[in-house]
């Protein structure tokens, strides 16, 4: 039997090494450098005859939820050796995984998943979702004048860590889903040898500036005859069309694209002509919901209302069963009821309605929500709607 357990330091380079290759890639930053930013006690390896042949982890952070924030598991590095696959090592690592989150308190978890078709069986749902566009710069232009009064001007890379945080911060304000990125990633964001590097691929800051102040940014990288959009945020409208219009109309590029962007994005709806704009959505981040009546005592609701949720869970028995939820624009007070349930949901399922991801109705009709009192689906709906649906713009 293999032995499950959590890595000591004199581990973690071979630890890495093994979750490199198990993804075949190669490790390609300096282990000592990733080193303090692991808690090993949150790490779980799996070994076999002294060797590591799976492992994951996950870091403790802050997630933004309907009307706050709550604490995440943000679970990473996770892998099993290609040579030990469909022995039941995933199983007994996500076991020991979540029963870890449980036992400390952390009512969610999250995670990036490599395939799409792996962590349903845990408990994980879709949510957030984002979009990959593409369109040719001959037919991007807007549908109307959308000149702002401020001035666009490139930031040094050297200078992102002063000036862009704050502006992500604002510009993600009230969106489910968001991560704040950690001061580290700042930090190799703006001392990336890319930005030494001659040749064509490098990275560009670009920020609009009004009376002094930042209120957007992008960065983007080239290569003819594509621009490629890593990130844009935005905190007005004017920046967000500056940004847009700066990224479309570089000389010597006839296309642009973005890679993750929100399915309420305004930006198709300032097109001329929006058919040209090519989209296609994929699954983002996923949840787990971990201890439902910590999760859902910890969101705020659109309305005032009470249901009680039967909550279907085959991976964490604590969930499972009849929870009377009371919902108010204030937050939620949930407690474990006998019966008397108004709809019945799949714990992957709550975690794409926590977020906003998917309405009750949608999923009712994918068979992952029954509604047992007439009407129920309709008042949770009205309950757990979003202003904002959510949006990871990027890792953890």
């Amino acid at each position: 039997m293999p032995e499950l357990r959590n890595i000591t330091p004199d581990e973690f380079e071979r630890w890495m090494s093994t979750e490199s290759r198990a993804h075949g890639n190669r490790l390609n930053h300096d282990p000592e450098h990733l080193r303090p930013r692991f808690d090993l006690g949150r790490s779980i390896a799996v070994f076999e005859d002294g060797q590591i042949v799976g492992g994951c982890h996950s870091h403790l952070l802050e997630m933004s939820i309907p009307g706050g924030t709550c604490a995440v598991a943000g679970v990473s590095n996770v892998e099993v050796q290609p040579t030990h696959t469909r022995r039941g090592i995933m199983t007994q690592m996500m076991r020991l995984q979540i029963d870890g989150i449980h036992e400390r308190g952390e009512p969610l978890a999250a995670l990036f998943a490599t395939e799409s078709g792996i962590y349903g069986r845990f408990g994980y749902g879709i949510g957030a979702i984002h979009e990959q566009w593409s369109i040719e710069k001959r037919h991007s232009g807007y549908d109307r004048r959308r000149d702002g009064p401020g001035r666009l001007e490139f930031v040094d890379p050297a200078d992102i860590l002063e000036k862009l945080p704050e502006v992500s911060r604002q510009g993600t304000r009230g969106r489910p889903a968001v991560f704040q990125r950690a001061m580290h990633h700042w930090e190799d964001a703006a001392n990336d040898p890319i930005h030494s590097q001659g040749g064509s691929g490098g990275v560009f800051y670009v920020a609009y500036v009004e009376d002094g102040r930042i209120d957007g940014y992008a960065s983007y990288r080239t290569q003819r005859p594509t621009v490629t959009v890593n990130e844009l945020v935005a905190t007005t409208r004017e920046a967000s069309a500056a940004l847009w219009r700066f990224c479309f109309d570089l000389d010597l590029y006839e296309r642009t694209e973005a890679a993750r962007r929100p399915v309420d994005d305004p930006l198709p709806w300032m097109l001329a002509d929006p058919r040209r704009l090519q989209r296609s959505a994929r699954d983002g981040l996923w949840v787990r919901v971990v201890d439902a009546r910590a999760a859902l005592e910890q969101r705020t609701y659109a309305s005032s209302d009470r249901l009680v949720l039967e909550i279907r869970d085959d991976f964490c028995d604590w969930n499972r069963g009849c929870w009377s939820l009371e919902m108010s624009p204030e937050g939620g007070d949930c407690r474990s009821v006998t019966g008397g349930a108004d709809l019945a949901i799949d714990v992957s399922a709550l975690a794409s309605v926590y977020l906003g991801a998917a309405s009750f109705g949608t999923l009712q009709q994918a068979g992952l929500v029954d509604e047992v009192t007439a009407g129920a689906i309709q008042r949770a709906d009205r309950a757990f709607a979003v202003p904002l649906m959510p949006w990871t713009p990027y890792n953890f």
